[in-house]
């Protein structure tokens, strides 16, 4: 007796794991990587503060 549905085709193990992995999300699995990236944010956030800040301050008088 033969079996007219035939099972479906499996797809080969690991075929998910291949598909790239989006950056944000590598971002937010690496607990060091986030510190990294959000440490860089800072950075530039507050060096572009203190140049404005400098900028436009008045300049000193001469004695």
């Amino acid at each position: 007796m033969s079996d007219s549905a035939s099972p479906a085709p499996q797809p080969p193990p690991g075929g998910e794991r291949e598909a790239p992995i989006p950056l944000m999300q590598r971002l937010y699995d690496s607990p060091f990587l986030l510190l990294v990236a959000c440490t860089v944010v800072m950075f530039v956030f507050f060096t572009a503060w203190g140049l404005i800040e400098i900028m436009s301050l008045e300049p000193a008088p001469l004695p």
